[in-house]
């Protein structure tokens, strides 16, 4: 038989918080990239861009220096207060 991760419920709710606190920072203050934000968070950064749902990109060519919110990342967040409910 092989042994199953156990689910640890205190890591799932912390890593949705995580993401929810880049994606609220995002919507309500955009942080550069080079920020103590978005470098103690890293992680979470990058994940939220690598999945489209925060981005620098401000027009078709044109690129900024902070990381702000897509529609993507509004959705996404919106599930993420659902699924902190639901667990809470």
């Amino acid at each position: 038989m092989t042994h199953t991760e156990s689910i640890d419920f205190n890591d799932d709710v912390e890593q949705l918080v995580s993401f929810w606190l880049v994606l609220d920072k995002a919507a309500r203050e955009p942080f550069t990239v080079k920020s103590n934000f978005a470098r103690n968070g890293a992680w979470y950064v990058a994940v939220c861009a690598s999945s489209g749902l925060i981005t620098t990109q401000i027009e078709d060519e044109t690129f900024g220096k902070k990381w702000m919110i897509t529609e993507e990342g509004f959705e996404f967040m919106e599930g993420i207060d659902e699924r902190i409910k639901e667990l809470l």
